[in-house]
């Protein structure tokens, strides 16, 4: 996006401007300052609009090669690694870390657990042929090999090379003693980074060296590549079809040539040692269709540091692990599920803090693929006791072997201090622990769908709390089971929408179409009737129904003479959500009888129930494609409620007749290029919104914005994002913590709907009242209180004109602090970040250069030329320096 020179003149001069009035402001309004005071005061003030305005080689035009705080922006990122994956939207980095920190060895179970290598970038050599493995291989094993470039680095991964080929040398061996029709084995490898130090036909030499019946052979050559590359080899060779579904293959990997530590090498080593275990290769029950040497299931069914031996039978089950596939989409997602039911207040993380390792996202990911079905039979060498610790430490001795079917183990890492404890005795809590069943059966239903249902007589049930329960609800519900279970506990849970109601093209009645001819003396009324069940609730939505609809029939308010005028005939379409019969007679008399003064009603729907919230906006939505060159006005009878907020609203009916006087008054009404929509209160924080969610728009604005379910949807998966990019610390919520109404999910999308478009221009007419001594959030205004009368002495202003958000939205303290952080300003998601987020994903543009956007968040010079130069990447780009992803490589 390239701006015009004409266009930043305006942008300074509007600047400039506003700082020579908020200095005189101040200075001539405060009568206690002395006259040297004030002189003083007032020759700033000149002197900064002088440099701002009357010499322009101050100020110059932006350019981004001599905008000092683009510049320093731009070194900062590019001195960092780059960290971050290259989709559009912000996502968890595939790439390691660079940070190391030195971490005891008692915590070291919470280490990194896989020799990360960068994403795929190219593909040298790749072999085309299928591979066949001789008839009599008794051991069949896939090996990714990561030789760095650097010479002293290669030296140290061709040991690690030669050590694990003279284990499989000697597993070998000790394999064909007990198979002794068997007598050879199979490696095929991928090379990664370094093909010349040590290249393939060298390792095959060395394999032939160290075992005459060991054969190693090349598979491909990668410069850069994940794990991704062998398991997929893995995946192609198990679903050949001359492939035995008996057939075993192994897993390993150079663990420790990329992270050269002792702590990877004992790991690597231990491992290695029980992958290769005639125990794994030949299960003494052969139920058991993965092996390793220790099988885990506290963050998720797994083998930390994926190493395994495999039945291909099983394999063929398991989604494909290619780098960027259905796995890695469907991985998120289910993360993405479990946070938003989190969020809902249904499902809990008692056990173990929020980490991508954890969640097995990002260079994760691979570590749990292996283990990601739900019909997986493990078994694991080392016995019950045999902690986390002795291994990465070299301390496992061969008394420490005993063979068994899994899973015989639990605590593997160090939990949240006395979190097990709670949970023990409290049942509910168990049966909402994501680390026990809800996780897992996210996990199984969202990658395989009804494959991955456990069966009948799975470990599962019986191993995990609450297993009896979930077995129920998923013979009852299937793969919707943990949904269903949400929305039965979760009464804010649900759509805005029905499903079973047609949204076709709105078409105008003969009879309406006249009063179409001159927009200036019809107003045309979109009016959202809701009658909740609880029967005090019901009362006072009957009594604001009554209230707004008197307002109609008195015509337009007035500032002028303060009186409400009939200058123009309303139209008003109406639907009805809840309520019985009985309230819709009531609903219809009431309409009829206001007739005679100027109001024609036309009924759209009638909804069962009370839920369906954002059917009248599709309506509103669907005039406005018929005619843009229409205003139109949303009315609603129910106040949006802050979530989670048990506070009733004392001031509920003011509000609701100071809101419906504002949006139908003749300062809403009246035509103007500057704003596009008006209503009460406008607050750009926690997301752009008018007080009470009533407004009056100009439909060429509504026609741009997406179809209110399509929003829905589209919030939906912004929401998912959002909650999982924050994991690798994308965005912060330091500001406004993240609730279904901040996200604007399901039913709360109404909303954040009339203001999503980045060509926003929002204007309102609540009176303002200054202060000089601000306590509250709302900075230098008071809170406007509906209980008094001046509250209808409505000022139009462009907006945003009064504090960021609602009073007790956002705490000042906080507010203060992030101002001072560039790390919390570029990555806080109520901030640019969350908004330019939505706004490219949701229409794929930015703001104009001449919106009120660039002026008023933080850093938004920075953002605004990020957007010139990355355009759709830019949050992604600009958080980049400051996104981590909260696991950093501990060594001891």
């Amino acid at each position: 996006m390239r701006i015009s020179r004409q266009s930043f003149q305006r942008r300074r001069r509007s600047v400039a401007s506003a700082v020579f009035r908020n200095v005189n402001g101040r200075i001539f309004s405060n009568g206690s300052r002395s006259h040297a005071a004030r002189l003083l005061l007032s020759c700033v003030s000149v002197s900064l609009f002088a440099a701002l305005v009357i010499f322009p080689t101050l100020f110059s035009y932006p350019n981004p090669d001599n905008n000092r705080s683009l510049r320093l922006l731009d070194a900062v990122m590019k001195s960092r690694n780059e960290r971050l994956g290259t989709r559009t939207k912000p996502s968890i980095p595939n790439t390691p870390t660079t940070d190391h920190k030195v971490t005891p060895a008692h915590e070291i179970a919470n280490m990194q657990t896989s020799d990360a290598k960068p994403e795929v970038i190219s593909k040298p050599f790749k072999r085309k042929e299928r591979l066949s493995p001789p008839s009599g291989s008794a051991m069949i094993i896939f090996y990714n090999l990561f030789i760095p470039k650097d010479p002293a680095e290669a030296k140290v991964a061709v040991n690690v090379l030669t050590e694990q080929l003279a284990q499989v040398a000697s597993s070998l061996r000790e394999v064909t003693k007990k198979k002794t029709t068997r007598q050879s084995a199979i490696l095929y490898f991928n090379l990664i980074g370094n093909d010349s130090t040590f290249p393939a036909e060298k390792i095959s030499a060395l394999c032939r060296e160290l075992h005459p019946n060991l054969v190693c052979k090349q598979v491909g050559f990668y410069e850069q590549a994940s794990e991704a590359v062998t398991l997929q080899d893995i995946y192609e060779f198990c679903r050949q079809k001359d492939t035995d579904n008996g057939t075993r293959v192994t897993y390993i990997h150079s663990k420790g040539s990329y992270h050269q530590t002792q702590l990877n090498t004992n790991w690597r080593r231990e491992m290695t040692n029980s992958v290769l275990h005639p125990d794994c290769q030949y299960p003494p029950d052969d139920r058991c269709d993965v092996c390793g040497s220790s099988f885990y299931t506290r963050f998720s069914t797994m083998y930390p540091g994926n190493m395994w031996t495999a039945k291909c039978s099983y394999v063929r089950k398991l989604l494909s692990p290619r780098e960027g596939g259905e796995y890695d989409d469907k991985k998120i997602e289910s993360v993405a599920k479990f946070l938003k039911y989190r969020l809902w207040g249904q499902l809990n993380s008692t056990l173990l803090e929020d980490r991508i390792d954890y969640f097995g996202l990002g260079r994760y990911r691979l570590e749990h693929w292996i283990g990601s079905h739900s019909s997986i039979m493990p078994c694991e060498l080392h016995r019950q006791n045999v902690a986390f610790e002795l291994m990465v430490t070299g301390r496992v001795k061969p008394e420490h072997y005993e063979w068994g079917m899994g899973p015989r183990r639990e605590e593997v890492i160090e939990e949240i201090v006395g979190a097990k404890q709670r949970l023990k005795t409290d049942e509910d809590a168990q049966f909402r622990e994501y680390y026990y069943l809800p996780g897992n059966l996210l996990k199984w239903f969202t990658l395989y769908g009804s494959e991955g249902v456990p069966s009948p007589k799975s470990w599962a049930w019986s191993f995990f709390p609450a297993g009896e329960k979930w077995k129920q609800l998923v013979e009852k519900h299937g793969v919707n089971a943990v949904e269903q279970m949400v929305m039965e506990s979760a009464e804010d849970f649900h759509s805005a929408y029905s499903d079973n109601y047609n949204r076709d093209a709105f078409e105008v009645k003969g009879e309406d179409e006249t009063l179409f001819s001159d927009s200036t003396s019809t107003m045309t009324v979109f009016y959202h009737i809701s009658f909740p069940p609880e029967g005090k609730s019901t009362q006072l939505s009957l009594l604001a129904f009554k209230t707004q609809l008197e307002l109609l029939s008195m015509g337009q308010y007035d500032i002028i003479s303060r009186s409400y005028e009939r200058k123009r005939k309303v139209l008003l379409y109406y639907s009805i959500a809840g309520g019985d019969d009985k309230l819709a007679d009531f609903v219809t008399k009431q309409c009829d009888a206001v007739k005679s003064k100027n109001v024609e009603c036309r009924k759209l729907a009638q909804f069962k129930s009370h839920k369906a919230k954002g059917e009248t906006l599709h309506q509103l939505y669907n005039f406005c494609l018929a005619k843009p060159s229409q205003s139109v006005t949303y009315l609603t009878n129910q106040l949006p409620k802050e979530y989670d907020s048990k506070r009733p609203d004392i001031q509920a009916t003011q509000k609701i007749r100071a809101y419906t006087t504002a949006v139908t008054s003749n300062m809403c009404l009246k035509s103007r290029d500057t704003c596009n929509v008006c209503g009460m209160e406008f607050y750009p924080l926690p997301y752009n919104h008018f007080s009470g969610n009533m407004f009056t728009a100009s439909c060429e604005y509504v026609k741009d914005l997406l179809p209110p379910e399509q929003f829905e949807s589209k919030m939906n998966g912004i929401a998912s994002d959002a909650l999982v990019s924050r994991l690798g610390n994308i965005f912060s919520t330091e500001l406004i913590p993240f609730t279904p109404q901040t996200l604007g999910m399901d039913h709360y999308s109404v909303e954040h709907w009339i203001g999503s478009h980045p060509d926003f221009q929002p204007c309102d007419v609540a009176p303002v009242s200054r202060s000089w001594f601000p306590l509250r959030c709302g900075g230098s205004y008071y809170e406007v209180d509906y209980g008094r009368s001046n509250v209808y002495d409505f000022q139009w202003s462009l907006g945003p004109r009064r504090g960021s958000a609602p009073n007790g939205r956002v705490n000042c303290m906080t507010e203060k602090r992030i101002a001072t952080k560039d790390e919390m300003l570029f990555r806080e998601y109520s901030y640019l970040a969350g908004n330019l987020f939505r706004w490219y994903t949701l229409y794929n543009k930015a703001p104009p250069a001449e919106s009120w956007i660039w002026q008023w968040f933080p850093k938004g010079d920075s953002w605004f030329y990020g957007v010139e130069k990355h355009g759709s990447k830019v949050v992604e780009e600009l958080t980049k320096p400051y996104a981590d992803e909260g696991v950093p490589f501990r060594q001891v």
